[in-house]
């Protein structure tokens, strides 16, 4: 097999009942350019790593598997995938996600190829949950707000555009600082330090899907763990990239913490709500204050009033 055009990550850890559908999903790719297949498995205890071998064992030249006695955690298996990579151009599909269009490598190869300015592309991604029945059903989409062909630096800072398993990105237009290891994701800041030097592109189809269940690291957690976790990657984002987007980090943070806290008022939790309110307040008074004053009073009667009737309305964030 010749050198691979583009390499596919695949993070594997507990896996077991939805990995094989990612790989072959990756295994579908009609494109002419040549690609390899890497997959970190992560010493799971279900049969994620038989699945993985299997199909190594059937598709050697495509499907090579990481594989590691011990748990190496998100960041270290990230990074072997990363060092062993051989393609110009990277893509991303975990374990228990899938790709669902055929064409996914090869109109992402020649979008990058066709427009130099952008150091990566995305796409829009399927979220699809299990119902009581066991059913995989449609739970929305992961899309940008604003639909256009190419985003700055500066927009992918407040919203979360693109989902990992859609996006490829150029190799070489990364270089990864020394906080990449110790903040809780890979995808948000990895799209921020390639798109510092470039746009980020999109191709305006579904050729990704996202799947919610209760094992995914971040949809098990607290909204007071996701606001601590937010915290520490939104500031160390703001304390690295240039200071004249300081303010637009802080203002960023300070809409996702403002609704982490709306999400614990609807759940009762006022310990965790008041906390991620005075953070965000801090943070942004003008983006809180001034976005809706009334909304701001009713919120703080809610949270130190908790005979409170009123029904707070939600504000969505990416």
């Amino acid at each position: 097999m010749s050198r691979p055009l583009v390499s596919v990550l695949m993070l594997a850890w507990e896996h077991g009942p939805y990995i094989r559908q990612a790989i072959e999903s990756v295994l579908a790719q009609q494109s002419p350019y040549p690609y390899e297949l890497l997959i970190g498995e992560d010493a799971s205890t279900d049969d994620t790593l038989a699945v993985c071998e299997e199909y190594q064992t059937r598709f050697p030249a495509v499907v090579k598997v990481m594989a590691t006695p011990e748990n190496l955690g998100m960041h270290r298996n990230f990074a072997r995938l990363w060092e062993s990579a051989e393609g110009e151009y990277v893509a991303f599909c975990e374990g228990d996600d899938y790709w669902c269009d055929t064409a996914k490598i090869t109109r992402q190869v020649e979008f990058l190829r066709s427009h130099s300015d952008c150091t990566l592309c995305g796409t829009f991604t399927d979220k699809v949950a299990e119902d009581a029945a066991g059913h995989w059903v449609p739970a929305g989409e992961v899309r940008p707000k604003a639909i256009k062909q190419k985003y700055s630096f500066e927009e992918l800072v407040t919203g979360y555009h693109f989902h990992f398993s859609s996006v490829m990105l150029r190799k070489d237009s990364l270089h990864f600082p020394a906080w990449f290891s110790s903040v809780y994701c890979v995808d948000r800041p990895l799209y921020l330090l390639a798109a510092v030097k470039g746009f980020a592109g999109l191709l305006p189809d579904v050729m990704s899907v996202y799947r919610l269940h209760g094992g995914g690291n971040w949809s098990s957690i607290s909204m007071e763990r996701k606001a601590q976790r937010s915290t520490e990657l939104f500031l160390t984002m703001r304390d690295y990239f240039d200071e004249k987007y300081r303010r637009l980090f802080e203002q960023t943070l300070a809409a996702i913490l403002w609704s982490y806290m709306s999400e614990d008022l609807h759940r009762g939790q006022r310990r965790p709500a008041r906390k991620a309110f005075w953070q965000s307040l801090r943070l942004s008074t003008s983006t809180i204050l001034g976005a809706n004053p009334l909304q701001f009073l009713k919120v703080l009667i809610l949270l130190y009033a908790p005979g409170a009737s009123s029904r707070l309305p939600r504000q969505s964030h990416d």
